[in-house]
């Protein structure tokens, strides 16, 4: 999986395997004890930084509600590395003969403000 260390993955993977098998998602402990981690915080801190890369979703203060997002979710995202951002700024900057912070604020205000189609 893309961005994710190889516990990370591990852990999703088996999050998938117990849902698939059982129809129910594992519980922290189980999670812990399949990756061999025995502190509550550690697992704990490995879930959360796995759900804020959007490989597992959670309801929060219910036990047992990790799943898998959706097939597609995210599939359009395009990450663009930051050497590209800048250049592409320094272009637009250039070409409308702004200040390149500028031209970020005018790219940001786009992005956000104007509805998304």
């Amino acid at each position: 999986m893309i961005g994710l260390t190889n516990v990370q993955a591990q852990c999703v993977e088996f999050v998938k395997h117990q849902i698939d098998a059982s129809g129910a998602s594992p519980s922290y402990r189980e999670i812990a004890d399949h990756l061999g981690i025995r502190g509550r915080g550690t697992i704990s801190h490995l879930i959360d930084s796995i759900v804020e890369r959007g490989a597992l979703l959670r309801e929060p203060g219910k036990a047992r509600t990790l799943s898998l997002p959706e097939p597609g979710v995210g599939d359009g995202l395009v990450v663009r590395p930051l050497p590209e951002v800048r250049r592409a700024l320094k272009a637009y900057a250039r070409q409308h003969r702004i200040s390149e912070r500028t031209a970020a604020e005018e790219a940001l205000r786009a992005y956000f403000m104007e509805p998304q189609s």
